[in-house]
Order: structure tokens, then C-alpha cells, then sequence
């Protein structure tokens, strides 16, 4: 193979390797389903962290809270970012210091639990990104 396209294939098989993996809820979810869905465009990232149940509520008297269990499925310690993007009933972006990137650690075969809460009271939607904090050539 020649080294170009080898060096072509390097570059972007590092590069897909920090891409995002998205988590939103689904307002039709039928009875006995999952409530969310997950977009998946980093599966080893998916298997460091792969959310297993989301549950909603309010805080405060007004705005809405999020819980997330997230497990992985690996034998070595795993270190993930994550942040929160809300957005009110139509659809546009809230803003506010709950934005801000967040780092967990994640035991081997462990399920840890992370919380957003909306930063404004018209705060009605929610989803959650995750990033590959220790890529896997660096373990």
C-alpha cells in the first residue's frame, strides 16, 4: 500500500477517533422501551460509556433535571467528558454555566451516574454529548 494513502488512512482513523457520541430523549417512546436514543458516531467511545437508563424531573420548583447511568464495558479504567445542551420549547439553545465540558473516570465494568440540571426554567429539552477524554492508543 502505498505510504500516502496509509499516512491518508492514519489521519483519519485518529480523527474519527474523538468524535462525539450524542444522547437525546424521544418524547414517543413506546411503553417498556428505552426513553432516549443514543447516536453513535464513536463506538469504542460506546463501549467506554454506553448510557443505560435516563430519568427525568424537576428541580426547584421549575427547572428540569436529568439523571444518566452509564456503564463500561472495559477491564481498565476509562476517562470520559461529557456536557449538557438544553433548549426550550422551540427548540432554541439555553444558555448558562451548565454547559461547561466535565470530566468522570469510569472503573472497569462500573455504572456511574451523572446529572444535568436545566439552567433556566423554560428550560424543556435536553441532550447530552459525550467525548473520548483518554483515547485508546494513549492506554
Amino acid at each position: 500500500m502505498p505510504r500516502l494513502l496509509q499516512f491518508n488512512l492514519l489521519i483519519f482513523g485518529l480523527a474519527a477517533c474523538n468524535t462525539m457520541n450524542t444522547v437525546v430523549p424521544l418524547s414517543n417512546a413506546a411503553p417498556g422501551t428505552p426513553g432516549f436514543k443514543q447516536i453513535v458516531t464513536n463506538s469504542w467511545l460506546n463501549s467506554k460509556s454506553n448510557v443505560t437508563d435516563v430519568k427525568e424531573d424537576v428541580v426547584n420548583g421549575d427547572q428540569k433535571r436529568v439523571q444518566l447511568s452509564l456503564y463500561s464495558d472495559q477491564a481498565t479504567p476509562q476517562s470520559i467528558s461529557y456536557r449538557f445542551e438544553w433548549f426550550d420549547a422551540n427548540g432554541m439553545r439555553t444558555t448558562g454555566a451548565a454547559q461547561a465540558w466535565q470530566t468522570q473516570r469510569i472503573m472497569p465494568r462500573e455504572t456511574i451516574i451523572i446529572t444535568g440540571i436545566g439552567p433556566t426554567p423554560n428550560t424543556t429539552q435536553w441532550q447530552l454529548q459525550l467525548l473520548d477524554t483518554n483515547l485508546p492508543w494513549t492506554q
